[in-house]
């Protein structure tokens, strides 16, 4: 009996320690406020605010996570040659349906791409039928 209880108390204590491991890998993130649901991939995510995160041993992988911790989204980007010092998010609009593109954020490490979905191509397909164009949609990140 003795030896369970040392073994519960040692995994417990593992378990403890990979969290604060993870978070002080993610030394780069950005916050921004996104007044519109928007897609992410192919997930569509709620107006709210957002911390975004990259980890320092694969930038390019990185978590979306939302301030009241309802959504966390984990996503595959490309690296962007250009940049920002001021940061913004790049959101590509399809009439009422807005797809993240790009962060865009030197200071906090993330010049990052979002590669495009299903749900936008059907979108684009919708709106060039009606011969409309798309318009880029930017916001400050905090």
């Amino acid at each position: 009996m003795k030896h369970i209880t040392v073994f519960v108390i040692a995994v417990c204590l593992l378990a403890s320690f990979a969290p604060s491991s993870t978070v002080s890998a993610q030394v780069h993130a950005a916050t921004a406020t996104v007044p519109f649901n928007f897609n992410v991939g192919d997930r569509w995510v709620p107006a709210g605010t957002y911390i975004m995160t990259s980890d320092m041993s694969n930038p390019k992988v990185i978590f979306i996570r939302s301030k009241d911790g309802k959504t966390t989204l984990l996503s595959v980007t490309q690296s962007e040659d250009r940049g920002s010092d001021a940061g913004k998010l790049v959101f590509t609009k399809y009439g009422d349906q807005y797809f993240l593109h790009e962060i865009l954020c030197s200071l906090c490490g993330m010049n990052v791409a979002f590669p495009g979905s299903k749900h936008e191509k059907l979108a684009r397909t919708r709106l060039e039928a009606g011969l409309l164009n798309p318009t880029d949609v930017y916001l400050a990140l905090k």
